[in-house]
């Protein structure tokens, strides 16, 4: 379900393990420098949180892994399947909220997003920027990994485009031992979006992230939803954020 009323309607690197963990105990320091270019941004980031905070859940959404996500067999780190777009890297982390945000190893984390044009692979029927499309079958931009010893991940894509009725977003779902511990989905700053929606050629996105039924139902929820980025459109971006799930 795209909505919640529907019925009704990084950087972290691998050395930097402590430095997130401290980093979700302290306050934000980060800025962003606008660019209508998109130029070298940085933004602020869920993890700069003052306290060890859960990550909003949120609905599924659509598309999923047809079957469901636990059937899904794509465990790999590179996801773009062929997709081109402006290259984003993203550094995720997983943590206990129930334990001083310490890691959370072994975790299965899931993601699925759109690609440039608005599409989802493995679906038929989907009206996107370029109109009714058929992607049964494909399975670019989805898979999952499982967290190391210091909780993280790292996946290769792209940058998400955007279609009607929704804010720019990815997917996730967190799995400890095949148990679903956390669905969410994230939004994205929206001076860097309409950026790389300009450099894509289908313009800015119409839904903002406020007016997301899913992701704007909250100002505070929507800050602990955005990643931090950092790049550029030349260069590609770097996004972190921490899922914080309460084990």
């Amino acid at each position: 379900m795209e909505r919640k009323n529907f019925l009704r309607t990084f950087v972290f690197a691998a050395a930097a393990g402590p430095m997130i963990m401290d980093a979700c105990k302290k306050d934000s320091a980060s800025t962003t420098t606008s660019s209508s270019t998109g130029e070298t941004i940085a933004a602020d980031t869920n993890a700069g949180s003052s306290a060890c905070r859960v990550t909003p859940t949120e609905v599924e959404g659509p598309y999923p892994y047809p079957g469901g996500e636990l059937t899904n067999p794509l465990n790999r780190a590179d996801i773009l399947g062929g997709q081109t777009g402006v290259p984003l890297i993203l550094n995720l982390l997983v943590v206990n909220t129930n334990d001083n945000c310490n890691a959370v190893a072994n975790a299965r984390v899931d993601i699925w997003h759109c690609n440039k044009d608005g599409y989802y692979s493995g679906y038929s029927g989907q009206q996107g920027q370029l109109g009714s499309k058929n992607y049964t079958g494909e399975t670019w931009l989805r898979g999952y990994q499982t967290t190391d010893d210091k909780g993280a991940v790292t996946f290769t894509t792209v940058y998400p485009g955007w279609y009607s009725g929704r804010a720019t977003h990815i997917h996730f779902e967190v799995f400890i031992n095949s148990v679903l511990k956390k669905t969410a989905q994230f939004a994205f700053p929206e001076t860097i979006s309409d950026a790389v929606h300009n450099n894509y050629g289908v313009g800015p996105n119409t839904t903002r992230n406020a007016q997301d039924g899913i992701l704007g139902n909250s100002a505070t929820d929507l800050a602990n939803e955005t990643p931090s980025l950092t790049g550029s459109i030349a260069a590609g971006y770097t996004g972190t954020y921490t899922f914080g799930i309460a084990v």
